[in-house]
């Protein structure tokens, strides 16, 4: 998959799909489904920055992934180029006509655009989808709109979109989530030094400095635990764990910090091997509250008690909707 941090024209018959595509969920992957239907290569057209964040500093909305995560999930979804596109305050006022003379016509130049229903652009979100269809079919370029799909079943009333999915896992319904992502939740970030206090109680954990900033709700969860560190002997593999994502309270002693994210791989002692690596954790289903407990004996029981509850979820299915790591190209 090539990767484009600049507006440069694409490869012949390229399908476009353009959009800020927060998590690639069900409903931006069937923007991809069209494309593939309409042309040989397919390209994901997004954004550096949030636009959001750009426009509303520290008020755009917690992210579903980072820019590393999109970039696996669509290596994972078979998309042949990734393009973030610079976006700042010069290119939030630019006007609608602006924008796409610029980034499409003169720039990208797809066979094919692929957006959805809501599509909007251009200084004060003025252009929409009847624009697109106006100016780029003078340029010989075709618009397909795709209309939202419906959520999954059991969902009724939710609109399936980032903002659903970002509140499903606020509150720690990761299940939901999944439902919508058609993958696993998963939070990316680097394997660091912690107080080692689960190996001196027999269960030792990865301590994991997240660059995600939406964490799922505080509580203990089923998880996998991935390397995408391509310079470890250790890349590739991903191993079954439990997930305890919170302040440690039992040992904090109501100390204000920061949640985090703290995983045991379960039948299999790494010791130091992962201090460093690039990991992420997947969640499969949450199984309890975080909680304090009055003694090191009560927290032991526990975490038996989570790892027996924790190990129904492994199943070749829950594998299945996994993102899996794979070597760059």
């Amino acid at each position: 998959m090539d990767i484009l941090h600049t507006i440069a024209r694409l490869a012949p018959n390229t399908a476009a799909c353009l959009g800020a595509f927060d998590g690639l969920h069900l409903g931006h992957q069937a923007l991809l489904n069209r494309a593939s239907e309409l042309a040989p290569h397919i390209a994901v057209v997004t954004f550096e920055h949030h636009p959001a964040h750009v426009l509303a500093p520290g008020h755009g909305p917690a992210l579903l992934q980072s820019n590393r995560q999109r970039e696996r999930v669509c290596r994972a979804l078979h998309v042949d180029t990734l393009v973030f596109l610079p976006f700042d305050r010069e290119v939030a006022s630019w006007s609608a006509h602006e924008f796409v003379h610029r980034v499409l016509i003169g720039g990208l130049s797809p066979s094919v655009l692929i957006v959805g229903t809501d599509f909007r652009f251009g200084r004060s979100r003025s252009g929409g989808v009847e624009e697109l269809h106006t100016w780029l079919s003078n340029a010989g370029i075709a618009v397909e709109v795709v209309t939202p799909i419906a959520p999954p079943m059991g969902m009724p009333g939710t609109k399936l979109g980032s903002s659903a999915i970002r509140t499903a896992v606020a509150r720690g319904d990761v299940e939901q989530a999944a439902a919508m992502l058609g993958r696993w939740y998963a939070l990316s970030g680097t394997v660091v030094t912690g107080a080692r206090r689960g190996r001196s109680l027999g269960f030792p954990t990865a301590n994991i400095a997240s660059d995600s900033t939406l964490m799922s709700a505080n509580g203990v969860y089923a998880t996998f635990l991935s390397v995408w560190d391509e310079t470890s002997a250790l890349f590739g593999r991903v191993w079954p764990s439990v997930t305890n994502v919170g302040t440690n309270p039992t040992f904090s002693h109501g100390e204000p910090q920061a949640p985090w994210l703290e995983t045991h791989v379960l039948d299999e002692d790494l010791g130091e091997a992962l201090y460093g690596l690039d990991v992420e954790v997947s969640f499969l289903a949450r199984l309890r509250d975080e909680q304090r407990f009055t003694s090191v004996g009560a927290l032991v029981a526990q975490i038996h008690a989570d790892i027996a509850a924790a190990r129904p979820s492994f199943t070749s299915s829950a594998f299945e909707q996994t993102i899996l790591p794979a070597r760059s190209t």
